[in-house]
């Protein structure tokens, strides 16, 4: 067998037994919120595992559980019991019923739900048999008032109703840190000393076959691992990485090759619904904030301080700039056709006969004129533009602009026109990421 057959028939072992301890660490998870429904359905499970997590019943709710039972059980072997001893026997579990009632004991570990189910069902139980719509109180000393005749009746609704109720309750002891009482560690224990055992024995082999360069650099490169041996409960769920990393090496090995499953491809499916739906929030979350910003001003002060910084920046371009652009309008040959066609049509129109001088060739000597004159003028430009002077003028022109704009960023008019058009802006652009009712123009 080859040694890339006994690393894959390794990691193949290693992947069952890191599944089966993360199994075990969410059925540890689960298990208190899951108790009532083991209790019903397999009742072996909480015999094996309560112990491990601290938990025993409730003395109260026990004690009524016990003596139910006791008295179940005679009444079976040998009924129909005397009625004085129904009667003690009902009396002592009326009185139990009403300490349930009063120490709530259901209460302190989120169990108040089965409580009210206890009562609920007695309370039916009596409307039902008798007509009687009584409090919770009276309907336990009604229930638990035995005679031969109702006896069988009431103890065959507490063997199947009732009993599970009790069961359900429990206490949990604390620790000596202030924490609830639990003792997982005796299971996860034997996977620690497991994984330890697993990766002292790799990092050696990494040595050995010099698979870094450096021998230190195998616990950097498996730091999950690492904080997935440190015996607290908080790092243990870095163990999924390690599922993960053998699961790839597995999948890259052809021994395991999940990407085509129709489990996968609806997990990849909604893994991208999911990261589409968050990055559709959060851009939503983030126009958000800047229409509340805007609502506040702040944008419209942000816009004035950025024109303060570039106005430098502003004034050279425009000095740098103006005359290349002028140079290239002044190389563009529709320009000049645009000035002579405008003058011709304007001439055609406004232009007088005048004796002696044909019409046609008065407007074209004056079309002549015109492209000669913009041609003259835009050369004159550029060449005045690329002088220090033009310059100069250019930058002291951009400047006048900017301080212009900025004098007018302070009107309130112009504020609240610009924070209503942002409003607007924004408010279409959210539109695109969740679905809103059309705002009107005044709400915005």
């Amino acid at each position: 067998m080859s040694r890339q057959q006994l690393e894959t028939i390794w990691d193949i072992f290693m992947l069952g037994v890191a599944v089966t301890n993360l199994m075990l660490m969410i059925f540890d998870l689960s298990y208190v919120s899951l108790r009532p429904t083991y209790i019903k359905y397999l009742p072996s499970i909480t015999t094996w595992y309560d112990p491990y997590k601290g938990i025993e019943p409730h003395w109260t709710t026990d004690t009524y559980r016990q003596l139910a039972d006791s008295l179940y059980s005679r009444w079976k072997i040998s009924a129909p019991l005397p009625s004085e001893e129904l009667q003690a026997f009902g009396d002592t579990l009326y009185a139990l019923s009403l300490k349930i009632l009063s120490e709530r004991p259901y209460e302190r570990f989120g169990l108040m739900a089965y409580q009210e189910r206890l009562k609920t069902a007695v309370k039916q139980f009596v409307e039902q048999q008798y007509g009687l719509k009584l409090r919770s109180s009276d309907a336990f000393r009604e229930f638990w008032r035995l005679r031969p005749e109702n006896a069988a009746l009431h103890l065959d609704f507490y063997q199947r109703e009732l009993r599970y109720y009790l069961l359900v309750n429990y206490y949990r002891h604390y620790d000596l840190s202030g924490s609830y009482e639990d003792h997982f560690w005796k299971l996860d224990l034997p996977f620690l000393v497991f994984f330890w055992i697993e990766f002292w024995a790799a990092w050696l082999v990494a040595i050995r076959t010099r698979r870094y360069a450096y021998w230190w650099m195998y616990p950097i490169a498996h730091w999950y691992d690492v904080l997935a041996l440190a015996p607290l409960r908080s790092l243990r769920w870095f163990r999924l990485l390690r599922i993960w990393n053998l699961y790839l090496r597995l999948n890259r090995s052809k021994v395991i090759n999940f990407s085509n499953t129709l489990v996968m491809r609806f997990l990849s499916q909604q893994s991208r619904l999911i990261a589409k739906t968050i990055s559709d929030e959060v851009a939503y979350q983030i126009l958000e904030q800047i229409k509340r910003q805007a609502q506040k001003g702040e944008e419209i002060n942000l816009m004035s301080e950025a024109l303060k910084e570039a106005r430098p920046l502003l004034r050279t371009i425009v000095a740098e700039e103006a005359a290349p652009l002028i140079g290239g309008l002044r190389r563009t040959p529709a320009l000049t056709q645009l000035i002579e066609d405008s003058l011709a049509q304007s001439l055609r129109q406004n232009l007088p006969t005048l004796p002696g001088i044909p019409r046609e060739k008065l407007i074209e000597l004056l079309r002549k004129v015109a492209r000669q004159t913009s041609e003259k003028l835009l050369l004159d430009a550029e060449t005045y533009f690329q002088s220090e002077a033009g310059k100069k003028a250019l930058s002291e022109l951009s400047d006048s602009l900017i301080l212009h704009l900025l004098e007018r960023l302070k009107s309130p008019e112009l504020q609240q026109q610009l924070q209503s058009l942002m409003q607007s802006i924004l408010t279409r652009l959210q539109q695109n990421f969740r679905r809103l009712p059309p705002t009107s123009q005044n709400e915005v």
